[in-house]
């Protein structure tokens, strides 16, 4: 696929996409969350990545869809949702698989680098990224309820497991939007950095996933966690051990021994 919505960039072992239309703060189109799937599995197939980066060009991460798609919304001559694609890992939970949840399903960690306005659809997107790093600059919310609307795709569940029920129903029923420092407070983002060391900030923690972490543990670690927000604590128990009993049975476990054992950098292959 020929990007024009995107930018995609791999260097040292992460992928970087950048949604890229500046001119309209970054606002959501089909194509743009057509490209960053594509661009985002792409990376997933790739055993030299190790993490992925997402932000925005120019002054926005991004500010909800497209206003133009909105109006024909309105008019009922589109749809609000896109059909969710193909190719995720082997075994993805249904849960997964829909047109925004879909990154929980990916094996390499993705990390939001919110650079500006992250409002809407575009805080809807950022909730399904594993970890989000704001700048100072940085404003989010859902603002639905101020265009008519309510809440979608999922955010009704996933807010309340990031910040907590009552936070959630706040951000939800007023649509007011949280600066930086408040989206920290409450646990929405987990660091806040000076605009100019945003992405230094990111390439920096995907750089030491990609140095120091197995992917197979990585990924493992990953599932676990969303797959027992679903689960009962005996089911998580019992999962993780037999997690952990075939991690054993891998060369990065073998390596990462190894490793320690001649005090030197493990060279994890993710097998």
């Amino acid at each position: 696929m020929e990007f024009a919505d995107i930018i995609y960039e791999k260097s040292e072992r992460i992928a970087t996409v950048t949604m890229n239309r500046p001119d309209k703060l970054n606002a959501w189109t089909a194509r743009m969350g057509a490209e960053m799937r594509t661009a985002m599995l792409d990376a997933e197939r790739d055993d030299d990545i190790r993490a992925i980066i997402v932000t925005g060009a120019g002054k926005a991460y991004c500010a909800g869809a497209d206003m133009g798609t909105l109006s024909e919304i309105s008019k009922g001559r589109a749809s609000a949702t896109q059909r969710a694609g193909e190719n995720l890992p082997e075994g993805a939970r249904a849960d997964y698989q829909t047109p925004y949840s879909w990154p929980l399903a990916l094996r390499k960690p993705v990390i939001g680098a919110i650079n500006g306005a992250c409002v809407g659809l575009g805080f809807t997107l950022c909730l399904y990224h594993d970890i989000r790093i704001a700048s100072e600059r940085a404003r989010m919310g859902l603002i639905f309820v101020q265009r008519g609307l309510a809440i979608e795709h999922g955010s009704s569940w996933m807010l309340p497991r990031i910040v907590g029920l009552s936070k959630a129903v706040e951000l939800a029923v007023t649509g007011r939007l949280v600066d930086a420092n408040e989206a920290l407070e409450m646990g929405l983002v987990s660091r806040v950095v000076p605009q100019d060391k945003l992405m230094e900030t990111a390439r920096r923690l995907a750089a030491e996933i990609a140095a120091k972490c197995s992917p197979l543990g990585v990924w493992q670690a990953k599932k676990m966690i969303y797959d027992h927000l679903f689960t009962d604590l005996a089911t998580a128990i019992r999962e993780d051990d037999a997690s952990m009993t075939m991690m054993t049975q891998s060369e990065d476990f073998k390596e990462g021994v190894r490793a320690f054992v001649e005090k030197r950098p493990a060279r994890f292959t993710g097998r």
